[in-house]
């Protein structure tokens, strides 16, 4: 599944050693190549390469730092709403567009846009409903929920072992 939220049609199967590279990455996102390679028995070249691929491929879709906002004062706000038939993509694409949000999810179910978004304060909070959530053509009703506590947060996903079994 891509980050975009759409399952892709084209599943990537991947050998043992770049399972263990993307294991140790989602363990230290700054090991070196030399390092993961001296884990691996593999020399740090051959695990650029592979990361490069894996990168090319798509299964790797970026690196990053992950902040907490709730850390640096930020009140966190997840965000259930439903669109009009037809109306999804530009909904999704006006969300994108927002400072304030930082996932953004389309889904089944009870709706089928998900979002996560911080704000400085209260006031912030009502404005962005107001000033831009309200004027978005096609969103047909939301629910909101302030984050009390984040238990998980890592932005991965889980790597099956071959032969494993969801």
């Amino acid at each position: 599944m891509s980050q975009s939220g759409v399952a892709d049609t084209d599943q990537i199967d991947l050998d043992e050693v770049d399972r263990q590279i993307l294991k140790l990455l989602h363990e230290d996102g700054r090991a070196s190549y030399n390092d993961i390679g001296e884990t691996l028995d593999i020399t740090g070249n051959t695990v650029r390469r592979r990361i490069d691929e894996l990168q090319d491929r798509g299964v790797i879709d970026g690196f990053t730092v992950m902040i907490d906002p709730a850390k640096l004062g930020y009140m966190v706000v997840a965000f259930g709403l439903n669109t009009k038939a037809g109306k999804t993509q530009h909904v999704v694409d006006e969300l994108a567009q927002c400072e304030e949000v930082f996932t953004l999810r389309v889904l089944s179910g009870t709706h089928n846009v998900i979002f996560d978004s911080c704000f400085k304060s209260q006031k912030h909070f009502q404005q962005f409903i107001h000033d831009k959530l309200h004027t978005i053509e096609g969103i047909t009703n939301y629910e909101s929920s302030v984050m009390t506590k984040s238990v998980v947060s890592d932005g991965s996903t889980i790597l099956l072992e071959e032969g494993d079994e969801l």
